[in-house]
This record gives structure tokens, sequence and C-alpha cells, in this order.
């Protein structure tokens, strides 16, 4: 047990408190072993999640001009928010990036990519007239994107950071579209390379 140095008291909602002594009850434990035990599988999965305007400056001319070309591809689909496909959208419209040339040499062109959001999902039947905003599983890949630019020792987070992010999450209609393509799981070796 760790001593009174090693911990720190908290305050939580009743109501939290109530749920966690029934639970050591029913199981025979103590309040603080649940708690340790739920906060330790917590924060096992934990994800950062981004945050446009804390993390934006982090991404270089090129990954912010992927993020403008996602929006400008859900607009184009009249859907009313940015999901990974809008994303992958992006990567692709974005030339000057490793991204693009990874994608490309893999055989991923926009038509296609276009195509395959188009019979999953469909367009929406209006022009979107309000402010659209990322999907949580965008948000989880720019957080992955800032996670695989920082172990890659970058400044900044690049397009291929954002690919990376893309496929390392593995899950959305994006990462979704190039496993139908059959290129999901080529795709960081191809960045690699590129990268030298």
């Amino acid at each position: 047990m760790p001593s009174s140095k090693d911990r720190q008291r908290i305050e939580i909602p009743v109501h939290f408190y109530e749920q966690l002594a029934q639970i050591a009850e029913t199981e025979d434990r103590t309040v603080t072993s649940v708690l340790n035990q739920l906060l330790f599988q917590a924060l096992q999965g934990y994800q950062p999640t981004w945050i446009p305007s804390k993390h934006l400056s982090r991404f270089n001319e090129h990954a912010q001009q992927v993020l403008a070309f996602a929006r400008e591809e859900a607009l184009f689909f009249n859907h009313q928010y940015i999901g990974t496909e809008h994303l992958l959208g992006g990567l692709l419209r974005e030339q000057e990036g490793i991204a693009a040339l990874a994608l490309e040499q893999l055989g991923v062109a926009l038509d296609p990519v276009r195509a395959a959001i188009e019979k999953k999902i469909g367009r929406g039947d209006h022009p979107v007239q309000e402010e659209i905003d990322y999907v949580p599983r965008v948000r989880k890949v720019l957080s992955l994107a800032l996670d695989e630019a920082e172990r890659q020792g970058s400044a900044y987070v690049r397009t291929e950071h954002i690919l990376l992010g893309m496929v390392r999450d593995g899950g959305g209609v994006g990462a979704d579209i190039l496993d139908t393509l059959g290129v999901l799981g080529k795709v960081r070796a191809q960045v690699f390379e590129l990268l030298g």
C-alpha cells in the first residue's frame, strides 16, 4: 500500500461514490481498490482529445490545408459533419504532402474514393448552411497524428502523420475505404519507405 505521501485526496460526486460503494460491497472489496482498478483501466485506453484551438498551430501548412480540403469534401457531399472519409479526400487533394504521394503509389485516387463515399454514405439532400464540425473519430485520428509526429521527433504534424493516425485508428469510413481498396495494411510501410 502506498504511503500517505504517495496519495492525493479527490472529491467525487455522491452518486459516483454510492455506485463505487455498491460495487465494493458486491465484490467484497474496498471502495479504494474498486476506484484504483477503474481508473487504471480507463487510463490504459485513454486517447488525448484533439482540440482545434489548442493544437492547430502544431499542424504545418500542408496538414492545415488537408483539414480545409476535408471541410470542402464534406460540403461537396452536403454532409453536416467532417468524417474520416472527408479527411481521406483532403489527404488526396493536398498534393504537396507525403500522404498523397504514398496513397498515389498504392493506387489510391480521389475519384474512386469519392465514388466509395457516395456508395457507402450517399449525399445530403440540401447544401449545408451552418458551420460543420469534426466527428469524434476524426478528433481521435488527429490526436493520433499529434502522437505520430511526437514519436517521429517532428515539431509539426505533417500530412503523413494524419494518414498514419487514420491507419493506426483503423476505424471509420476512411480506413474502411482504404481496407476495401486493399491498402490499409500497406500504408504505414509505404509512408516510411518514402520518408527513408
